[in-house]
């Protein structure tokens, strides 16, 4: 069985995949594992999708599509989201703008260059993986942190030893966060050298 660029550009627009996998075309479609690869590469010469993981693709004819979106793709099946000083900059918590995509992820490390953005992927242990939302912004929806737990993912990490990523700095020293909801998060952390870090910060 074949499939026609435009067939399959219009099952993609279709079921609105932004960001999906050659599984997802399969099932959809009923091709081949190799069909589907190559009608996928085909379209991808044409610059209409872009590979930016083994089995991973997203259309470049998405209205608004975010880099974002893609961070639950990358890691999987582990579940990821967005944190650290992306999420951060998205709440405008900080003014910096990274220009690299900051995750967290159960899985191993890991960072990706693609054709939508790079991005940077921190492990955290399982029993750490919450407090995070779903948030839209156009057509687009992403996991990502709520601003305390983004905050003590980064302190958290930034304080384990040889730790490539720094402590939250601010120019002023007053963060616009919820302490309650921060002291709160962050005995759930269970970790002494960030308790003693949010005590000299203020925070606690």
């Amino acid at each position: 069985m074949s499939l026609s660029a435009a067939s399959l550009l219009k099952i993609i627009g279709r079921h609105g995949l932004r960001v999906f996998t050659s599984a997802d075309i399969i099932t959809l479609t009923g091709l081949a594992p190799a069909a589907a690869t190559q009608a996928l590469a085909r379209l991808a010469k044409e610059d209409l999708v872009a590979r930016i993981k083994k089995g991973v693709w997203v259309s470049k004819l998405s209205a608004d599509l975010n880099p974002y979106e893609a961070v639950p793709y990358l890691r999987a099946p582990w579940p990821a989201y967005v944190s650290l000083y992306s999420a951060l900059a998205d709440f405008g918590v900080v003014e910096e703008i990274p220009h690299v995509v900051y995750a967290v992820s159960a899985a191993t490390p890991k960072r990706y260059r693609t054709s939508i953005g790079e991005f940077s992927i921190h492990h955290l242990p399982e029993r750490l993986i919450w407090g995070y939302e779903v948030k839209r912004q156009g057509q687009a929806s992403y996991p990502i942190a709520e601003p305390e737990k983004a905050f003590l993912d980064l302190a958290y990490l930034a304080l384990i030893p040889r730790s490539p990523l720094e402590l939250p700095h601010k120019r002023e020293r007053r963060w616009d966060l919820d302490k309650e909801k921060l002291r709160r998060y962050a005995a759930r952390f269970k970790f002494a050298p960030l308790t003693n870090w949010l005590k000299t910060a203020g925070l606690r």
